[in-house]
């Protein structure tokens, strides 16, 4: 008869390979295995500041963050009207590989990312995007503002809201180089993104009625992406100076984990596409209104 060693290799291998098999069949499963293996809370703690975990050969970079991150933090309590629900994490990463692993998109082009719960920044952001550092932090934290109230499983607002909300909190965070003249004079000519219910992270960019003009000079899937994040932080500061309190009450449904197009509907009794036609007319009215007193 089998030993009882045996029997229990037998069981370990079995067990491995269902796993296996598991992981290979749920992608959702395999993203989730793959950032809790890579999850920065795993690296050291920054001493004066714990919630900033580093690469040890991210120290410098590191040291710059802590001292942006109390301001960050600040800065999004007041744009989403309350405090985090538990202390964010932010990591900060040298290896541009390691970064990649940690994401789990096996992109370390991408500046930053939020993932279960922590904000994770590329080494590019303490190298040639050093100027972006502070506005990529705080829109991050904004993600991590977000889901850190969301119950687990909630279904996710459409990103449209998400990276708007987060450009808005954030001062332009995620959106620089497209100025708000910008980003409206390209609503007027038509180049308007599309408020679609894309709720995952696409980093390709949101949809745009009509595809916009390509600046030859510029990278086109950074160029249209900044454009399509600067349009949706204007509509979304739009809907908070048009009724904040209705605003507040849309973020505390999401966070308590509600769909977004009803909890959308009854903070303000009408659509987003309704009220997104009626931001593009303002805009185009401003335009009349300059054309006429010119």
């Amino acid at each position: 008869m089998p030993s009882i060693m045996a029997k229990a290799w037998g069981f370990g291998l079995a067990f491995v390979a269902a796993a296996a098999l598991v992981l290979a069949l749920r992608p959702d499963l395999r993203l989730a295995a793959r950032v809790a293996w890579n999850d920065p809370r795993l690296l050291p703690a920054f001493a004066n500041d714990a919630r900033v975990h580093y690469e040890p050969q991210a120290l410098a970079c590191a040291q710059a963050v802590a001292v942006l991150t109390p301001r960050a933090i600040a800065q999004i309590e007041s744009a989403h009207g309350r405090p985090f629900a538990r202390p964010p994490i932010v990591g900060v990463y040298a290896s541009y590989e390691t970064y990649a692993n940690a994401n789990a998109m096996d992109d370390p082009g991408i500046a930053a990312v939020t993932r279960a719960g922590a904000a994770l920044l590329s080494p590019t952001l303490c190298s040639k995007e050093r100027d972006r550092l502070e506005g990529v932090l705080t829109h991050e934290l904004s993600h991590v503002h977000l889901s850190g109230w969301r119950p687990l499983g909630a279904p996710r607002p459409p990103q449209w809201f998400t990276e708007g909300l987060a450009v808005m909190a954030s001062h332009g965070g995620g959106a620089e180089g497209v100025s708000d003249d910008a980003a409206a004079q390209a609503i007027r000519d038509g180049y308007r993104v599309v408020l679609d219910e894309r709720r995952w992270i696409d980093f390709a960019g949101l949809g745009f009625e009509r595809e916009p003009p390509r600046d030859p000079a510029k990278d086109p899937l950074t160029q249209r992406q900044r454009l399509a994040y600067r349009q949706a932080g204007m509509f979304v500061s739009w809907l908070r100076m048009r009724d904040e309190t209705a605003f507040l009450q849309l973020l505390r449904a999401l966070e308590a984990g509600k769909p977004f197009e009803g909890a959308f509907q009854l903070a303000y009794g009408e659509s987003a596409p309704s009220l997104w036609r009626r931001f593009v007319s303002d805009l185009l009215s401003q335009r009349s209104r300059r054309g006429a007193g010119g």
